[in-house]
């Protein structure tokens, strides 16, 4: 898959929006995740969101860790509407997206090499509570979707996700 039309540099995606956080992240990963993360990240920007109804946050569960659903950008895609699109492939629920709350910078290493990474977090609103039986595409490993009251002690990036929700619910 090719990198997408519109692969804007972070600062000036962030200057579209108003109260833009910012994270910065080092993970230190094998060297096979490494390979696999840097070619998934060849593919341009990361995006996804945080969406909430009825007080609760959705968000779908890779392994053992738990995160806002979320994916890569495609050709030609705005990274808000790829970050709906995103929520509804992995999850089944369509959102209205209300604007950018964050980007990330995540440097993933071996110890030996390394590369930067971006993630685009929006937030977002459900039009419905409803979840699919059957998460994400076929190729995804998306274990669960679920919607949660409070932020799971196993949340990827668990720094910028409480962040994120004390910001846009007063603390959950």
């Amino acid at each position: 898959m090719s990198r997408p039309a519109i692969d804007p540099a972070p600062a000036a995606l962030a200057s579209r929006y108003e109260d833009v956080l910012w994270a910065e992240n080092t993970f230190e990963v094998d060297p096979e995740a490494l390979e696999s993360a840097r070619a998934r990240a060849g593919r341009g920007w990361g995006v996804g969101a945080l969406a909430v109804a009825d007080n609760e946050m959705l968000l779908v569960r890779q392994g053992e860790q738990w995160l806002f659903p979320g994916g890569m950008l495609e050709a030609g895609e705005t990274p808000a509407a790829g970050a709906a699109r995103e929520v509804r492939e992995e999850t089944g629920i369509d959102v209205h997206i209300d604007g950018l709350a964050a980007i990330a910078e995540q440097t993933f290493t071996d110890g030996r090499e390394s590369f930067v990474f971006h993630f685009a977090a929006f937030d977002a609103t459900a039009e419905s509570h409803e979840v699919t039986a059957d998460p994400g595409l076929e190729d995804e490993p998306i274990h669960d979707v679920a919607w949660h009251e409070s932020l799971p002690e196993n949340a990827y990036d668990r720094d910028l996700y409480v962040r994120l929700l004390d910001r846009k619910r007063g603390g959950i």
